[in-house]
């Protein structure tokens, strides 16, 4: 009788994990924004990062998704909304098959899986960018039109990735040990 309730306890324990990543994916990435020329920067890829960490594939990856999501559609930005949530579910479902995959859970191994994320937020990032600023917007005449547009919002993406992971790496451990403790 213990192991169903004990199961049961897993299932909600992991969804109020999940509800809080959810909040604070979109706290970090709302309520510090550093403008740029195509929008604004802002920290919450830390976040999107961490909830790989903390909750692994399934549970992240909704955690990041829907957290980052809701940043666009409350910030004004409803159009990118599903752009966000399929790159930011991609990150985090990169970054949970990477550590899990991997033998330790170190410094490089979260490094590792961080800048692989990343090189997907900004490939994701810069589809979107061809799709929305060139076909949809009209910001730009063309295929070839689409790729120059989409080629010169790579700088602001890739800072914001590194923000991220720059701020991530040395919570990661944290996080890691605090997964542990709480298992």
């Amino acid at each position: 009788m213990q192991n169903v309730h004990s199961g049961e306890d897993s299932r909600i324990k992991m969804l109020v994990l999940t509800g809080l990543m959810i909040a604070l994916v979109f706290i970090s990435g709302s309520i510090i924004r550093i403008p740029t020329l195509n929008g604004f920067m802002q920290p919450g890829d830390c976040m999107v990062l961490l909830s790989a960490v903390l909750l692994g594939k399934k549970y992240g990856t909704a955690a990041g998704a829907i957290g980052m999501a809701l940043v666009d559609i409350l910030g004004g930005y409803i159009i990118w909304a599903p752009f966000t949530f399929i790159i930011k579910g991609l990150m985090v479902l990169t970054v949970a098959i990477l550590i899990e995959r991997a033998k330790k859970k170190n410094f490089n191994t979260y490094l590792v899986a961080f800048i692989v994320a990343g090189l997907v937020d900004i490939i994701g990032y810069f589809i979107g960018n061809a799709i929305m600023g060139g076909l949809i917007m009209g910001a730009s005449n063309g295929f070839i039109g689409s790729i120059i547009y989409a080629t010169m919002h790579i700088p602001g993406d890739a800072a914001q990735v590194v923000l991220g992971i720059v701020i991530a790496l040395p919570l990661a451990k944290v996080v890691n040990k605090a997964k542990e403790i709480m298992d």
